[in-house]
């Protein structure tokens, strides 16, 4: 069956192929598509093959995850041979015809989002302690209505994904979990560390474990966790966040066992990112190992398929090259951002892997940290924790010598290509206050970053930290959005610093935050993935490969943490006799018209 297929538009060319560990990506390098007939028996329909590019060429949805999003009515190579009966072995995708295209789509596809059920997560409760003792009274009454939108994201997958996974793309898993939202229906990997400190808030801690364990399965499955749940994503992860997530799990419910039981795992997931995305890199006439976010494959993403030919027709540079540093930066979670990009602004110079990211490394050192410590607490294997304890003070060293800059005062990604630091601002920097990923005695260090942000005018927003300072790029991991997790990132970084002012600095920032997150969602009855932070109205944020959507499971996750952080002393309003004011109607108007556009 598969052959027999071969493309005569090279742009459109999805074949199964083999991985080729190479620096330089060129086009001579063989197809490696997001998942091959080896993962799952659908790989020639929602991975490559000539239903895929016809679907995309031919635009039947607006979004191409719309397509590879829908379940198979029939088996995979029933639906494959009935495409070849219809339109040929070896069609020309230009001469299709598009109605009749439509209607083999509709024979064969059912909607998205059919193949899951909804369910109320195991443990939730209508008013969980935690939230009850968020002093202010309008604050709480708001967290409540937060924790009752777990109720609309949790999700279930129906017994015949488990039965018949080869007519689905979701990867299959037994339990239950909290999506993301909107266009999100899949579990998705670093998201869920922020999900889980909101269940954690709610005291929802069975289902939080049932998350976890999605995720060891897809460990156990695939030996890595893929950037979300779905056959197209196997060929990258995300930021490496499921040891943090069971610490997380273990500091709420001290749950020996639990812990114990998926000590193998995680080690099988912090190797697999040892293994698979270390680069050795000279400074200063020493060589240190660190890591970079680096994709499998080099075609264009299925879920983004047409958008990422088009970027392609509009690059200089080689197609396969271009794609797997898409994908890549797909994998740190942050796409897109100017933080890739060669020129600093446009998409299509980007160069993901050239880029060694403070932050990635510094989700490594915390992975050590925690890893030591478990092995001391709760295997009690003196062994294994002073193996993660010697690795973490070589990986710190590394960072250091590597990223801190001493002229700015922070740590800075390191561009390979130019074998120098980028100066700009962008928030993930804040990432080794929030991991410690430094010597906690070194104050100054902690403070060097603070005053980069101080300098960078990154704490003079009205709702929160924007992503970058870099303007007029349209890209959604940059100015003016501000995200739910990085804000998170950010203040609990500041918080746990021993600097007083620092301190303070996080409580600011989560006042801006938490009250320009309360303002939107009066005004649209929504949380959003990402917020412009920078009008004085706030409003959902803006731009990026597809709409702001909303849900928002990490959104959610992240303002409940903070107010049971804050439970005692954050308030809704600076005057507190206020506190029981609505929000005023202008608000309330202007954020529903950026509401209604958003939609439109």
């Amino acid at each position: 069956m598969f052959r027999n297929m071969r493309i005569t538009i090279p742009l459109l060319l999805i074949t199964l192929g083999v991985f080729c560990f190479k620096d330089v990506v060129t086009d001579e390098e063989p197809d490696v598509p997001m998942c091959t007939i080896d993962d799952t028996l659908n790989a020639g329909i929602y991975c490559g093959g000539y239903i895929l590019q016809a679907v995309n060429y031919w635009r039947l949805f607006n979004d191409s995850k719309t397509f590879v999003d829908k379940p198979l009515k029939h088996p995979p190579q029933d639906v494959l041979a009935e495409f070849t009966q219809i339109f040929g072995g070896q069609p020309d995708i230009t001469k299709i015809d598009e109605a009749r295209l439509q209607q083999f789509v509709d024979d064969n596809f059912a909607d998205a989002g059919t193949e899951l059920e909804e369910c109320t997560p195991v443990g939730w409760q209508e008013s969980p302690q935690k939230l009850q003792k968020i002093k202010d009274p309008d604050l709480r009454s708001w967290a409540m209505e937060l924790n009752a939108i777990w109720k609309r994201l949790c999700k279930k997958m129906k017994q015949d994904v488990l039965d018949h996974p080869e007519q689905y793309s979701l990867l299959p898993v037994k339990y239950e979990f909290i999506a993301p939202g909107g266009r999100f229906l899949e579990p998705y990997y670093w998201d869920a560390y922020w999900i889980i400190k909101g269940l954690m808030a709610s005291e929802m801690y069975e289902a939080a474990a049932r998350m976890i364990k999605n995720y060891a399965e897809f460990v156990e499955t695939y030996n890595f966790i893929p950037n979300g749940g779905r056959v197209y994503y196997l060929q990258r992860s995300q930021p490496p966040l499921f040891i943090p997530m069971v610490y997380e799990f273990y500091e709420n419910t001290k749950n020996v066992s639990f812990v114990e039981n998926l000590l193998p795992t995680m080690e099988q997931e912090f190797n697999y990112w040892m293994e698979n995305r270390s680069h050795n890199v000279t400074v200063g006439n020493e060589e240190y190992t660190l890591y970079r976010y680096r994709a499998g494959s080099n075609v264009p993403r299925p879920e983004s398929y047409q958008a990422d030919i088009d970027l392609a027709n509009n690059s200089t540079f080689p197609a396969k090259q271009l794609y797997r540093n898409i994908a890549s930066a797909a994998e740190s979670g942050q796409d897109f951002s100017t933080r890739w990009f060669q020129d600093e602004l446009n998409l299509n110079t980007i160069e993901t892997m050239n880029v060694l990211p403070v932050d990635l490394n510094s989700y490594l050192c915390w992975n050590m940290d925690i890893l030591d410590y478990l092995f001391d607490e709760v295997a009690q294997d003196s062994e294994k924790s002073k193996y993660y304890r010697d690795k973490l003070v070589d990986h710190r060293r590394a960072v250091h010598n590597v990223f801190y800059n001493s002229t700015v005062g922070a740590w800075l990604d390191y561009n390979l290509r130019k074998e120098s630091h980028n100066t700009n601002f962008y928030a993930p920097l804040a990432a080794p206050l929030f991991t410690n990923c430094y010597n906690s005695l070194d104050q100054s260090k902690a403070e060097g970053v603070f005053n980069f942000f101080k300098k960078s005018k990154a704490f003079d927003y009205p709702s929160g930290v924007p992503q970058s300072m870099i303007q007029n790029a349209e890209q959604q991991w940059d100015f003016p959005n501000g995200w739910g997790n990085i804000n998170h990132i950010i203040i609990e970084g500041l918080r746990k610093s021993e600097s007083p002012e620092m301190q303070d600095q996080a409580f600011e920032i989560a006042k801006k935050w938490i009250r320009g997150n309360y303002k939107v969602y009066k005004a649209t009855g929504h949380m959003w993935e990402k917020y412009n932070v920078v009008g004085s109205v706030p409003a959902p944020g803006k731009g990026g490969e597809y709409d702001v959507q909303d849900g928002f499971g990490w959104t959610n996750g992240a303002i409940l943490d903070l107010l049971v952080t804050y439970a005692d002393r954050i308030t809704l309003y600076d005057d507190v006799s206020s506190a029981t004011e609505t929000v005023p109607i202008i608000l309330i108007l202007v954020c529903a018209s950026t509401f209604l556009l958003v939609l439109s």
